[in-house]
């Protein structure tokens, strides 16, 4: 079995920006219509259409039979040239599919997805080579990169949110956060109490006992947070920080990277100014920030307005 492959994020700025880059081309190319694959195809179609001022239609295509048919009313005339849109070209038969299907109706035609890398059954005419040992991973899609998702063999049968994959942050979520003044002041005494504590009466509303736990706590502090963990019934797999890796900033980052590496679909975060970041680097990922008593959603973006 192959090893997992890492993600390699989309949110729906970055679509914007991959499709911005090639209207300019596009213009020149005299498209009669831009035609999408439902449902990975529509968002990179609206954006598409809209800049170029053209109808949009799309295809259906049904994996199990691989038939491919129109699921919009209306249909581009006989003859017209296509703007033929897909989120990727993957090893699957969609994009190919739907290409022949294209070509037997008597439409011209050239292929654009988002993302395509080196073992696409498809090279399309235009979009992004993902990096080698990457894998793209879009909004519309966010439970597709989870290791339950994988297992389906991309014919899931339950609701998308079945397949998704939790992690959690573990001070001020499963036990009470202690000020940082006192590690500064007593270290030894602090991790000690710290060590004592009970686990909050207050806990998010799902079952904790398996989740990924991901950490700002050092490596050095592994075995009596592992063994705290174990003793009030937490045995997920538990994620901790280099040392080196102090900062806040730090922190966050090394968080953000542990949500990718695990393929981590949503993230509960006990300090805001950490959510906020880990919501600015994995924009994808569904990050809540827990305050003690509610979890609010967050989303964040650099304001280029501000520098």
């Amino acid at each position: 079995m192959s090893a997992p492959r890492a993600a390699f994020p989309y949110d729906y700025a970055r679509v914007e920006q991959v499709v911005a880059e090639y209207v300019p081309r596009w213009r020149g190319m005299r498209f009669d219509a831009v035609v999408a694959i439902a449902r990975g195809g529509l968002p990179a179609a609206l954006i598409a259409c809209t800049a170029l001022d053209l109808p949009l239609h799309a295809l259906s295509y049904h994996r199990p039979t691989r038939r491919v048919s129109w699921f919009t009313a209306q249909i581009p005339p006989a003859g017209a040239r296509v703007l033929l849109v897909e989120d990727i070209a993957g090893r699957g038969t969609t994009l190919s599919d739907s290409i022949d299907f294209l070509a037997v109706s008597g439409y011209e035609f050239k292929v654009f997805t988002l993302a395509y890398d080196t073992e696409s059954r498809v090279r399309p005419d235009f979009g992004v080579e993902i990096p080698p040992g990457l894998r793209a991973w879009f909004p519309w899609e966010r439970e597709s990169i989870t290791p339950a998702y994988d297992a389906t063999r991309n014919l899931p049968r339950l609701p998308a949110d079945a397949y998704s994959s939790w992690a959690i942050d573990l001070d001020g979520i499963l036990l009470p956060d202690l000020s940082p003044d006192l590690y500064v002041t007593d270290l030894a005494g602090t991790l000690a109490q710290r060590d004592m504590l009970l686990p909050c009466e207050l806990l998010p509303a799902r079952d904790l006992s398996r989740l990924t736990i991901i950490t700002g706590r050092p490596e050095q502090d592994r075995a009596r947070t592992q063994a705290w963990l174990h003793r009030h019934g937490f045995h997920g797999k538990l994620i901790m920080r280099d040392e080196t890796r102090h900062q806040a900033a730090q922190t966050a980052e090394h968080k953000a990277q542990a949500i990718v590496a695990g393929c981590h679909t949503h993230f509960i975060e006990s300090d805001m100014a950490q959510a906020l970041e880990i919501a600015r680097r994995v924009p994808v990922v569904r990050v809540y920030w827990w305050n003690g008593r509610t979890a609010l959603s967050v989303y964040a973006s650099h304001a280029a307005e501000l520098g």
